[in-house]
């Protein structure tokens, strides 16, 4: 009985090493969901630059200079049979209050790494938590599509000015990565999201990031297009991000990432205002 159960149990550890030696490999060629009972969880610390606005007592806003607001991006995510990748993420804006400054930065935002999409409403410190499911349309190995919803939960309590600023985000999306096993990585698609306030708003968010293997690192450029209707007024604008990304990946599992960007290279205050960028960690199991 003995001899069954070590023959059994060496069988099991075997059978665990040689999948997890299987799925280990470069950060170019992880796949765009994870496979059902694969994890990922990402820490990322992110800095943004912004110009705080005040009131004059004539009613005039004035730009104060620019001033540098830090974050921090938790997530967490797992591939569950039937269902596709269901993940969690939350954010903190460090500073004496959210909107004076991690949040008027956008610097939890930054320190999600090689994420670019927008959409995180609310003003606090503590970012809204999000929760998200992607599953796939196709998976060539070299190419994969999925259909994708992000869903942000109003927890922050915040007001401006009587509203509350925080508010209900949807965000549908259709992911697409290339692969060039070994080599490249390619991902883009198109987001919509939505955020439901007093002006309902929307952007349209086309991402486009390409990520080259060398050895065991990676690097590339980051950018895209995003065209916002804030809604209420306000008129519509384009965004054009630019930046660079990169990182060393450790056994195949652990990606040490770092990033910096603008999230608008088409604007004057490209650098005084949407300047950020952020270092973190992922990790991915088996």
């Amino acid at each position: 009985m003995r001899r069954l159960f070590l023959a059994a149990t060496a069988s099991v550890v075997v059978s665990l090493v040689g999948r997890s030696a299987e799925a280990a490999g470069p950060f170019v060629d992880a796949p765009l969901t994870l496979p059902p009972l694969h994890f990922s969880a990402d820490v990322g610390i992110g800095f943004g630059t912004f110009q705080p606005l005040t009131i004059d007592p004539n009613g005039t806003p004035i730009l104060g200079g620019t001033q540098v607001g830090w974050g921090t991006n938790i997530e967490a995510a797992v591939g569950l049979p039937y269902v596709g990748e269901l993940g969690v993420r939350i954010g903190y804006r460090f500073g004496d209050s959210g909107i004076a400054a991690g949040s008027g930065a956008g610097a939890d935002h930054f320190g999600r790494l090689f994420d670019p999409i927008v959409s995180q409403p609310g003003a606090s410190n503590f970012a809204n938590p999000e929760i998200h499911v992607r599953g796939n349309l196709f998976d060539l190995q070299v190419v994969q599509m999925a259909l994708e919803t992000r869903l942000i939960i109003p927890t922050d309590s915040t007001q401006i000015d009587g509203q509350n600023v925080s508010s209900f985000a949807i965000t549908p999306g259709v992911p697409l990565r290339v692969h060039i096993p070994g080599f490249l990585r390619v991902d883009t698609g198109l987001y919509l999201p939505i955020s439901f306030d007093a002006n309902t708003s929307y952007s349209l968010d086309i991402p486009a990031q390409a990520f080259f293997e060398l050895g065991n690192g990676f690097v590339g450029p980051v950018t895209g297009i995003r065209f916002n209707a804030p809604g209420g007024g306000v008129d519509s604008s384009v965004d054009i991000p630019l930046g660079i990304g990169g990182g060393y990946t450790l056994g195949g599992r652990i990606d040490l990432k770092v990033q910096v960007r603008t999230e608008r290279i088409n604007d004057p205050n490209r650098f005084s205002q949407f300047l950020g960028g952020g270092f973190g960690v992922g990790l991915r199991l088996p």
